[in-house]
């Protein structure tokens, strides 16, 4: 992301990005946006980087192309019967999105803290991407391709650490053995 002050003209990816909001953050923004699909152990297996001002669905898009026959947790942008019917029938995926403060919900309770626990499980691992080593919304880089490089080396780094930390009993940020 790059500061909404920063003259969209001035920018060096001002041909390939636009403005988007954060609506959680209440943030106008100029950048990228990172969508990210993991799985519950908070492996990184697909991700993008889309224009700011791309729409959830479309964004979320490009990363549910490489997914069939899943359980997908999604944010609220992912809401609306028709258009998760749709992602039911053609690649059989269940799209999951937390229910509106007014909406009603057909799942059982108990259903919906299972839920709400994978998904904070979740946001924990986009949080860890985002926040370890170089934060991804202050980064410096000047092209395209070089914030791709940044990103993709963020995923293998979050993935590495993973795999260390469980497979080898290594905490990375330590270098101590947990047996």
């Amino acid at each position: 992301m790059v500061g909404y002050t920063r003259a969209k003209g001035r920018s060096d990816f001002a041909a390939t990005t636009d403005y988007g909001v954060c609506a959680s953050r209440h943030l106008k923004y100029f950048g990228y946006k990172l969508v990210l699909l993991c799985t519950p152990a908070e492996v990184p297996a697909a991700y993008d980087l889309v224009p700011a001002s791309t729409d959830e669905r479309v964004a979320g898009e490009q990363v549910l192309a490489w997914v069939w026959q899943a359980r997908i947790l999604g944010d609220k942008g992912f809401l609306g019967a028709d258009w998760q019917q749709g992602y039911r029938e053609t690649w059989g995926l269940e799209i999951l999105p937390p229910a509106r403060t007014n909406q009603r919900t057909a799942r059982p309770a108990g259903v919906q803290r299972w839920l709400n626990r994978l998904r904070e499980r979740i946001e924990g691992a986009f949080h860890e991407v985002q926040n370890t080593g170089r934060h991804l919304e202050h980064l410096t880089c000047r092209t395209l391709r070089g914030l791709s490089t940044h990103v993709a080396a963020k995923m293998a780094s979050h993935a590495l650490k993973l795999l260390l930390r469980r497979q080898a009993g290594i905490d990375v940020r330590t270098f101590t053995v947990t047996v």
